[in-house]
């Protein structure tokens, strides 16, 4: 992409144009409408030592990217370019400098006379979405007037991917009329504590959207949500439970963590089953360490798991096969 007709190209400052040092000290993101398609763009205030630029360009890594941090700009003529990281040219453009701090109007503060205040992350869980091809992040939360509530698609921006752990207190607004309505206010939070040089937290709140959710795969979920799921989901739950219970399976035998016998076990178990037909299932089961009689038991809980977890459904599949 150009910054003009005739302007250089954004590899061509990438890789040409004289550095100066300086620090980004504006955020301001936004949603840009074109040819019937909606993007997020990212534009940045960057001081060089008293003079000011404005700069639309798509950093990456983009979580660990902070209010205050130090870069190097590329400039050539009037272009310029954030040597940071990875070089993306995506949407990028010479812009007005956004106002000193962080404007956010994609996941920014509500208006309409929301309550200002903190509010401490109780404890963090997921749902599934989308019949289980996502997983959905949710916090729950303690409002200081004492009013706990979910957040669900508990999403910090890149900007703030470093704040928002349990146990934490951060800015936050109540609606005027549901106080169980919460918006953690996440530009007031990172302007407080910027944490430059602070890497994201450990496994990733944010997922790659963006928007709190984030593509299922590998183990089952082991941090279980609060909060009602959707009406897909309900319905896929529904038809689940008809046919497990119609063969007998355990459709409500809780989370798979809290199971005394692995699912590392009980796959171990079912392939031996299978493998020596002539030995009774329950006398096979007991050489992987489950107790006596308790075959049937283990294997209706984690056939009713299979009937509403793809994941384990995939990997109960790939496992016999």
């Amino acid at each position: 992409m150009r910054m003009g007709l005739f302007g250089p190209s954004f590899m061509k400052v990438w890789q040409q144009g004289t550095p100066a040092e300086g620090k980004i000290v504006g955020i301001r993101r936004s949603t840009v409408s074109e040819d019937e398609s909606t993007y997020e763009v990212e534009d940045y205030a960057v001081d060089l030592g008293g003079e000011l630029l404005g700069i639309r360009q798509k950093l990456s890594p983009r979580q660990e990217v902070r209010l205050g941090m130090p870069v190097t700009v590329h400039r050539q003529g009037k272009a310029a370019v954030i040597r940071w990281g990875a070089p993306v040219e995506n949407r990028w453009k010479t812009v007005k400098p956004p106002a000193s701090g962080i404007e956010d109007k994609v996941d920014g503060p509500p208006r309409g006379g929301w309550a200002s205040g903190q509010a401490e992350i109780l404890d963090l869980g997921t749902r599934a979405g989308m019949l289980g091809l996502t997983t959905v992040t949710q916090a729950k939360v303690r409002f200081n007037d004492g009013t706990e509530a979910l957040i669900d698609k508990y999403a910090p921006p890149f900007y703030a991917s470093h704040l928002g752990g349990k146990g934490t207190t951060l800015p936050a607004l109540q609606h005027p009329r549901d106080a169980r309505k919460i918006r953690i206010d996440w530009p007031a939070a990172a302007v407080a504590s910027p944490g430059v040089g602070v890497a994201p937290i450990a496994g990733g709140i944010e997922s790659s959207t963006g928007s709190g959710s984030a593509m299922s795969a590998g183990e089952p979920n082991t941090h279980p949500g609060f909060g009602k799921k959707g009406l897909l989901d309900r319905m896929q739950d529904k038809v689940a439970a008809t046919t497990g219970g119609m063969m007998g399976f355990d459709m409500n035998a809780g989370p798979a963590a809290e199971d005394p016998v692995s699912w590392e076990t009980f796959i171990a178990a079912t392939v031996a089953i299978r493998d020596d037909p002539t030995t009774p299932a329950d006398e096979v089961a007991q050489r992987h360490g489950i107790p006596a009689g308790e075959w049937a038991a283990v294997n209706k809980r984690w056939m009713g798991r299979i009937m509403t977890d793809w994941k384990l459904g995939a990997a109960y599949g790939e496992a016999l096969s």
